[in-house]
């Protein structure tokens, strides 16, 4: 594995014990919380570098899921709902610097479709004819996300790098999810791994070379839901 590379899992594996010992002595600043108005529960997934959280929540009247972009200010938009979705399930996941979001909607054949929505304008991206969920966007445009292979209906990772797709699974996953690529087209994810059942970590480079499992001493379960320019995770 490259050298960087290296040195930066080793320090995701260190910071995480490091922490755990020295909890009495850690401190996080929380800079605020909030809730979208009238929901039971809110999720943020991504925050660009304008300060821009996107997300979903579910509203307490409908019970429907719908996606959410927060300005830097506080101000919320009106719940994102994707039009063709006839299931009342929205999920936004990701925002980049140029405001493109991108996520996944339901419709009631059962099928999973991914979207992205630049300004007002919703656009449909599918790869599998079951199931394809859009994760993380980077700033260049390129993004990340899960299908299912029409070929062997397994549920694996995908990353959408200048217009070419490649899908990949984790070597003994039963299902591979990448969740961000960054603009050094470095992603990240979790698999849930076949001979444990459990869910670990992984980094996939730009070369997509693997670096797996990421997991901290002692867990029974890790999920990676994003890595910045800097190729720093977080999960």
């Amino acid at each position: 594995k490259p050298r960087q590379l290296f040195i930066r899992i080793l320090a995701v594996l260190l910071a995480i014990p490091l922490v755990g010992t020295a909890a009495q002595g850690a401190t996080i600043r929380v800079i605020e919380t909030f809730d979208y108005p009238g929901s039971l529960l809110t999720r943020p997934q991504k925050i660009n570098d304008s300060g821009i959280i996107a997300g979903l929540f579910i509203d307490s009247t409908t019970a429907a899921s719908e996606g959410f972009f927060r300005r830097h200010g506080g101000d919320f938009c009106d719940p994102i709902i994707e039009p063709n979705t006839d299931t009342s399930f929205t999920e936004v996941r990701g925002i980049n610097n140029r405001r493109t979001i991108c996520g996944n909607y339901n419709t009631s054949d059962g099928i999973s479709h991914g979207f992205f929505l630049s300004h007002t304008v919703f656009a449909t991206y599918d790869i599998s004819s079951t199931f394809t969920v859009v994760l993380g966007i980077n700033n260049p445009g390129d993004f990340s996300g899960s299908f299912i292979d029409d070929a062997d209906g397994l549920q694996k990772a995908f990353v959408n790098i200048g217009g070419t797709v490649t899908g990949f699974s984790v070597p003994d996953s039963a299902a591979s999810l990448a969740y961000q690529i960054n603009s050094s087209n470095e992603a990240t994810g979790y698999y849930i791994a076949n001979s444990d059942g459990l869910t670990h970590g992984y980094l996939r480079d730009s070369s997509g070379n693997l670096t797996f499992p990421i997991d901290p001493a002692g867990s029974t379960g890790t999920v990676l839901f994003g890595n910045n320019d800097s190729n720093w995770v977080v999960g």
